[in-house]
């Protein structure tokens, strides 16, 4: 063989082992050649297993320091049941035990969390140890170990007020009141009594073990300031996780609480003046259900603190189908209506920092929504590209949450045996799978998106790891990461970052009572970039990190300054700072405070908000019905998307706007004629016709010729059967003073949109969006010729079966002259209708891109690159959502009556690795479909199964399969004669654009493209789509937020746009649905 062939050979094997070995980031050392041989092992005893304490699982806790001042991080690792350990770090990853040398005793019987902070002011680390005590036979109180500044501690929890015996899980030091000494939060946890279910009011009733605590930190005594400054302590407090940070940027840090089962977390914003005000419910649109860690990092380079929490969503379909997951709509609503609980839902939340007013939600959109039974997470920078990566610990010895171990310890036999005697059911847990997990690492962006990096950056290796902490281990520059997990050794893991990438590591020395100035903001200004970081330990679960601040900067050399906020608001800046070294910075004493305004600047939005203009009083409200109880299986609710009408017209001929807004079932719908003085109810008995149905579309137009407006409604509604009289769409035309109904031709169809041609009596083209109790089948349109004095019904097999639409335009997509209608709906691709001479022809093909079907809510058109060439906007469900869709990978619906008893069943499936699987529980199909209870007899069996693995060939044979190819907003763009779709930037994504409308918002006549959108009518298994707050495009192609207009959708579901004169002024008019409309003047 020629040896340059063998030469080349070797070096192509060469170069892609080193590209193969440079993405590995993360190397596991060994226990051997760490010296760090520590064992949370857990043993199941009478006192203590998961059967009696539903916490056994939670394992311990990491603390990392530098505890003797030799620039060395040390650690201390908690054991549940065994010795906590303290090892120095002798460097090159070397660790001495020192633990029994040092004083550390094993006062507790089951330790948990752990944190390090120099509690007394001397420039030393102490440790504080968390324990559980007061249950299952558990003795003993948290520990506070004071440094003595030889590598030895004496215990001293009882001098300094910090020696609870409660229950508790972490702690978490810093500054709130501003003093310069650094206060504690101790987290607490429930465990499950008759007392610990009811009303979310039980958070008020304080009790000593479960409540969670606010110590204020008076010259080295703790004190209790819980109750005044306004912090929950009941018994429903089910702490797993607690975070710090100024999260509105005002100067004072706010507290994150992260509560598992039915409590809501927590969201405390400091008011400056020692108390709290809880914001949950106005600063989020839903949270976590089962919320386990927590931390805080701006991800996105806005100066905002955002809010990672974590929950037990599993993302293997097996796993999916035999665990327990969200509970049913109903159940859902009544926790929030009834008992005063937020929405959660069983998932992780990214919650994304709006300028510290509120959080927009966008885990799914993120990637990082479904991690499995997960504990820590810890935003940094692992590969020191300028960007915040996520690390994720997973794992837990036994599932509790099995449905087939839920069903057997549910027999009241089981139940009672268990119940009745001390020892263990080894039956019972071993119905419990196992959970031993890989851990997770994400890649950052400077957007939103996260891409998982775990098979490239971390050793393949199945844990039950818990807490968890980062620190440079050996001064290289990189974070390492430290790992403590059940029934294994820890796992130290060294940071191979590439070489390449810069870094800068911050040390700081404030003031005596907080010498590592915790509470410290840093902004790092390079290349026209800035990058935020808040300096606080606990973070994760149970552990807190390093008490530095870190920065990479990808390849760059030196930066331009960093900026340095203490907590007392002063600053100080450097300037062209070198990267590659760590800087130790004092407190310049003598400087000027820091004004937090110019973090966010306020700028004059273009609108201003309204209260209400005088007589115009709108309100709509959504009778109560659930679409769900008839249709088990469908994917979101019909009943409130035929949501409330609205036009604007002059209704009686006097020059002036009026207003009519639909309304649901057996509710009026209402008129407001403007006058003078404001706007009057108008009442006519012709409208009652009205009440029945829910009124989805209107229009104010002379649809006779007689010179008088006329009022035309479309009517749908959910809870109506396909022959209802309720779906009648009606014509009122006015008559002098009064209006007559007239009903169009009968089409039972639920509306959703109704166009009119440019005739003098102009003809209808009527869209529907659904077909009564029977989700998936296509409903037909309608063209009704108007003869100025009635309609008929012009048939066309084109509108048999046309699909579900929800809205339509007119357009010259081929500028012959003539327009064509173009539709947007669910489940079908926008379709283009060619009309001329009553015939109608699809000529959607000639012009629109293959594979477009989307969940579309909305169509526009607009002109965004204002080079005279009209965009087509579509408005569609977002990426936001668990319904992942591809070219490649369609989001399929399969419509069918698969069990033969005349109900048609629609189910919807994801493809996962090559297969389709239901979106759907195993309860929730055998409800529908309780034969599949005689196919799969455990959740077990059924379980991992594909839709081909649950019916047979002729089931699935005769099953109608609609898809989804995306559902990305996005705009169609005429390119080379082609129309090439273009997704929309991800502030676009977060929710269903439900609305669109262009208008002149900065008066300088251009109008710009209002979006408007949310939707609440989804199943748990979705959560809640409330986080778009609105936002415009402008026709130099940049895009306005919420903020920059003065208009606030957030957690409302908008329905439409209407623009008002009153009084020679312009006004915006947005109606919601379950809502009252909003006015911004224009």
């Amino acid at each position: 063989m020629n040896h340059k062939i063998i030469i080349s050979l070797v070096c192509i094997v060469f170069f892609f082992s080193c590209q193969k070995k440079q993405e590995i980031k993360f190397e596991r050392l060994s226990a051997d050649k760490t010296g760090l041989d520590f064992n949370n092992k857990l043993v199941e005893t009478e006192n203590a297993n998961i059967l009696d304490y539903l916490y056994f699982y939670n394992g311990g806790g990491v603390a990392v320091g530098d505890i003797n001042r030799d620039d060395k991080v040390d650690i201390f690792l908690t054991s549940n049941q065994g010795d906590n350990k303290l090892y120095i770090n002798q460097g090159n990853f070397k660790f001495k035990d020192i633990t029994e040398q040092a004083g550390i005793q094993q006062n507790s019987d089951w330790n948990t969390g752990v944190s390090m902070a120099d509690v007394n002011g001397d420039g030393l680390l102490d440790i504080y140890v968390c324990a559980v005590a007061g249950i299952n036979g558990f003795k003993g109180h948290n520990e506070l170990y004071i440094n003595n500044g030889d590598e030895t501690f004496t215990e001293q929890a009882k001098k300094y007020g910090l020696d609870f015996d409660n229950y508790s899980s972490s702690v978490a030091f810093f500054d709130y009141d501003n003093d310069d000494d650094l206060d504690l939060y101790l987290l607490n946890h429930a465990v499950h009594t008759q007392n610990s279910y009811g009303k979310a009011s039980l958070r008020n009733e304080r009790n000593y073990e479960t409540g969670d605590k606010l110590l204020r930190n008076d010259n080295g005594s703790f004190v209790d300031v819980s109750e005044k400054s306004g912090i929950y302590g009941g018994v429903n407090a089910y702490g797993l996780g607690v975070a710090t940070a100024d999260f509105n940027n005002d100067g004072w840090t706010d507290i994150y609480v992260s509560n598992d089962f039915h409590e809501d977390d927590y969201l405390y914003i400091n008011n400056g003046d020692g108390t709290f005000t809880e914001s949950s419910k106005s600063m989020t649109t839903m949270m976590s259900r089962f919320s386990m860690g927590s931390d805080v990092a701006d991800i996105n380079a806005d100066g905002f603190m955002d809010i990672l929490s974590l929950d037990m969503a599993p993302d293997d379909e097996v796993v999916i189908k035999r665990s327990m997951g969200d509970e049913n709509y109903e159940m859902s609503q009544f926790r929030v209506e009834r008992l005063g609980y937020h929405y959660q839902y069983s998932r992780n939340m990214l919650q994304v920092n709006q300028h510290g007013e509120y959080f927009k939600e966008t885990a799914i959109l993120s990637g990082i929504e479904a991690t499995d039974w997960s504990w820590a997470t810890l935003f940094a920078d692992y590969d020191l590209d300028g960007h915040q990566d996520i690390f994720i610990s997973n794992g837990i010895p036994k599932r509790p949450n099995d449905l087939d171990y839920i069903n057997y310890i549910s027999n009241e036999s089981v139940k009672q045996k268990i119940e009745n005697t001390s020892l263990i059911d080894q039956k019972a847990l071993d119905k419990m799978p196992d959970g031993k997990l890989q851990n997770r690492i994400f890649k950052g962006s400077e957007g939103l998106k996260f891409k998982n990096k775990t098979e490239n950056w971390l050793p393949e290796e199945l844990t039950y790891s818990t807490g968890t902490a980062y620190a440079d281990l050996d001064n290289d520059g990189d974070l390492d990461l430290v790992v403590n997990n059940i029934n294994e050794s820890a796992g130290v893991y060294q940071n191979h970052s590439p070489k390449k990438h810069t870094f800068l590591k911050l040390n700081f020395d404030y003031k005596p009572k907080n010498k590592t100035g915790i509470g410290t903001k840093v902004i790092a200004y390079y290349n026209g970039k800035s990058q935020w970081r808040q300096l606080y330990a606990t973070k994760g679960f149970q552990s807190s990190s390093e008490q530095k601040i870190f920065f990479g900067f990808d390849t760059i050399s030196k930066i331009d300054s960093l900026k340095i906020i203490w907590p007392d608001q002063t600053y100080q800046v450097a300037e062209d700072v070198k990267t590659n070294r760590t800087l130790n910075i004092k407190r310049i004493y003598n400087r000027d405070s820091f004004d937090y305004k110019t973090l966010k600047p306020k700028m004059k939005p273009l609108l201003t908000s309204v209260d209400s203009l005088p007589g115009l009083n709108f309100s709509h409200q959504e009778n109560r019905y659930i679409d769900f109880k008839r249709q088990g299986l469908i994917p979101y609710q019909i009943s409130d998307r035929a949501i409330s009408a609205s036009a604007v017209g002059d209704l009686n001929n006097d020059g002036l706007d009026d207003v009519f807004f639909g309304s649901s079932k057996f509710i009026n719908p209402q008129i407001f004629i403007q006058n003078d003085s404001g706007f009057e109810l108008y009442k006519n008995k012709n409208f009652e016709a009205l009440i029945k149905a829910e009124n989805i579309f209107a229009d104010i137009s002379d649809y006779n010729n007689d010179g008088k407006n006329d009022l035309l409604v479309g009517n749908a509604g959910g809870e109506f059967y396909t022959s209802s009289s309720a779906l009648t769409d009606r014509l009122f035309v006015q008559q002098d003073t009064t209006f007559s109904a007239i009903e169009l031709p009968q089409n039972f169809l639920h509306t959703s949109v109704i166009l009119k041609d440019g005739k003098t009596c102009p003809n209808l083209y009527g869209f529907g969006h659904a077909v009564s109790s029977d989700f998936g089948k296509k409903p037909n349109a309608y063209i009704f010729k108007n003869n100025c004095h009635g309609f008929e019904n012009i048939k066309s097999d084109l509108l048999k079966n046309f699909g579900m639409v929800t809205d339509a335009i007119w357009f010259d997509i081929n500028n012959d002259g003539e327009k064509e209608i173009i539709t947007a709906g669910e489940w079908m691709p926008p379709r283009i209708l060619k009309i001329k001479n009553e015939q109608i022809k699809d000529i959607s093909k000639e012009f629109l891109p293959q594979n477009l079907n989307g969940l579309w809510q909305s169509i526009a058109l607009f002109d965004i690159e204002n080079d005279g060439q009209q965009e087509i906007v579509l408005g569609n469900f977002g990426t936001n959502t668990k319904f992942k869709a591809s070219d490649e990978k369609p989001l399929r619906l399969y419509y069918a009556d698969f069990d033969n008893n005349g109900q048609t069943e629609s189910i919807v499936c994801i493809n996962t690795n090559g297969k389709y699987y239901p979106i759907n529980s195993f309860d929730e199909l055998s409800q529908q479909m309780p034969s599949l209870k005689k196919k799969f007899n455990s959740y077990k069996a059924f379980a991992g199964k594909s839709i081909d693995e649950i019916f047979n060939k002729t089931q699935l044979d005769k099953a109608e399969i609609l898809k989804v190819h995306t559902t990305a907003s996005g705009y169609l763009k005429l390119e080379n004669k082609k129309w090439v779709f273009h997704p929309l930037d991800d502030y676009f994504q977060v929710a269903p654009i439900t609305a669109l409308k262009p208008i002149d918002l900065n008066n300088n006549g251009q109008n710009e493209l209002l979006f408007g959108g949310n939707y609440f009518g989804v199943k748990p298994y979705h959560g809640r789509f409330g986080s778009f707050a609105g936002g415009a495009l402008s026709q130099n192609g940049q895009w306005l937020t919420a903020e920059d207009i003065g208009v606030n959708f957030y957690n409302k579901a908008v329905v439409n746009f209407n623009i008002l004169n009153y009084k020679m002024e312009k006004y915006l008019m947005v109606t919601y649905n379950n809502d009252a409309i909003e006015l911004y003047k224009l």
